[in-house]
């Protein structure tokens, strides 16, 4: 029996039955309940099975290798899709979800990696689904490093680790001389003394200057 576009299908002639958001259980409770009530058995046993997916599509945009939309069947989780797509080296820590049925925009955040180790619970998708992977956020690196650049901002990071994400010091580097030059909501740069452990945390857009020594 084909679900027509209401999410509805015709049982024999007894009357519509509605499938919309149903498990395959549910379904056939409600098929066994319009059979007692159209008097046809008194105690039937109804087993329901999908014999195939009306075509479904997701969509997904971002830092990945094909950015298009999917055809799913049904069965697919957020892994596969992502697996089908791949991840650019600049994608960033998160993937997120956009789900717009039954709630528009609701919106659903997984980690990047836990998502590419296999440790993310699995994520069905249904048909509609936008799926976002963002670039990777990222701060500057000026001054006496060895490889001066941009790079990724992970959660937590300070300017230590950004520094050694930037090949480390070099040898004429001031450890005790380096600033953060960060640009607030209203558009104006302001620095940041960083103290001699490194440990103040970087945000997304800061610039990280290491001076050089007097000699």
């Amino acid at each position: 029996m084909l679900v027509d576009g209401d999410g509805k299908f015709d049982y024999l002639n007894f009357g519509r039955i509605d499938a919309k958001d149903k498990t395959l259980r549910e379904i056939a409770a409600a098929v066994r309940t319009l059979l007692i009530e159209r008097k046809q058995h008194n105690d039937p046993t109804v087993t329901v099975d999908v014999a195939e997916y009306r075509s479904q599509m997701v969509y997904i945009s971002g830092a990945v290798r094909e950015t298009r939309s999917y055809r799913i069947t049904g069965a697919e989780t957020l892994v596969s899709v992502l697996a089908s797509a791949g991840f650019l080296p600049s994608s960033g820590s998160y993937v997120e979800v956009i789900r717009n049925k039954p709630v528009p925009g609701t919106k659903y955040r997984f980690e990047r990696k836990a998502l590419e180790m296999g440790t993310a619970e699995p994520f069905p998708l249904q048909d509609g689904d936008s799926i976002v992977v963002p670039e990777a956020e990222k701060a500057f690196v000026r001054g006496e490093v060895k490889a001066p650049g941009a790079y990724e901002v992970t959660s937590g990071m300070t300017v230590l680790q950004l520094i050694a994400s930037a090949g480390d010091f070099t040898d004429r580097a001031s450890k005790s001389s380096v600033k953060i030059v960060r640009t607030e909501a209203g558009g104006k740069p302001h620095e940041i003394k960083v103290p001699k452990d490194l440990s103040t945390r970087v945000q997304p857009g800061d610039t990280v200057v290491v001076g050089k020594r007097i000699f």
